[in-house]
Parts: C-alpha cells; sequence; structure tokens
C-alpha cells in the first residue's frame, strides 16, 4: 500500500468517525466507564479514577498518535500492552463486570485502535520511504 493510499483511508475513516470518541466521552474511563477527576486532591496520593489519556500504541511500540480517556487505573493496568493484549488481561476482564454505563463498547475500541493502527502506518511509512529514496540516490551517484 503506498503512502497516499494510507492518507486517503485515514482520512476518510477520521471524516466518517468524526472526534465523537475525543470530546463527547473525555469524562469517563473508556475502558471502565467509571466517572473520572481532572485533580485529585492536594497533598494525597493520586486516585485511581484520576483522568488521564492512554495511548492507543503504546510509546514503547512507536505508537503515541491517539489517545482515549482512561483513569489511572486503566492505564496503569495497560501499561506497555497492545490493545489486544489489554482486552485479553484478567484485569480487563474484571472491570467489565461492573455495570458502568459510560464504558466504550468493544467495537469502538476496535475503531480507535483502527485509526490509531493508520495515524501510526501514515507517519511511520514516510521516513522508511525517504531513506530507501535516499539509498537509490546514493547508489546512482556511484
Amino acid at each position: 500500500m503506498q503512502l497516499d493510499q494510507i492518507s486517503d483511508l485515514h482520512l476518510a475513516a477520521t471524516r466518517l468517525l468524526g472526534a465523537w470518541w475525543k470530546y463527547d466521552r473525555r469524562n469517563w474511563c473508556a475502558y471502565c466507564g467509571i466517572p473520572m477527576r481532572k485533580r485529585g486532591a492536594k497533598g494525597k496520593p493520586l486516585p485511581p479514577n484520576k483522568a488521564t489519556r492512554d495511548h492507543i500504541i503504546p510509546k514503547a511500540h512507536k505508537g503515541g498518535g491517539v489517545t482515549i480517556p482512561a483513569c489511572l487505573g486503566c492505564n496503569a493496568a495497560k501499561g506497555k500492552l497492545s490493545l489486544p493484549e489489554f482486552l485479553e488481561s484478567k484485569h480487563f476482564g474484571t472491570i467489565r463486570l461492573k455495570k458502568h454505563r459510560k464504558k466504550w463498547p468493544i467495537h469502538d475500541l476496535w475503531v480507535v485502535s483502527v485509526l490509531a493502527a493508520l495515524k501510526c502506518a501514515e507517519t511511520s511509512y514516510e521516513p522508511a520511504a525517504l531513506h530507501a529514496v535516499a539509498e537509490i540516490k546514493a547508489d546512482h551517484t556511484r
């Protein structure tokens, strides 16, 4: 797949889906659905429902471009796990048993994961392509 095709696919998916997942649900954890607090009490340890942003593709895996709202507890539990690994984890299985109305449906988590993968492919494709072009130019100048 060419870079322009990846870019077009990412743009089309973003237009189709909009930004509902960035703004509409920002006050609740996407994974467990609990209402999140912006700040903890001064001088106290951070509460597990402290609002954070989880990188769908962890920075450790060269992701980081797309984030979703996640409580400190879920974000810490996910850590460096990929989304599929986290969805199969004991922590995720336990939190999903709770009846919080605002937790994201599994298919919504996968949709955002696809957007993150497209974004990652788009941003990582170009440097590789530029490196390949530089190698070709170097071969032709010899």
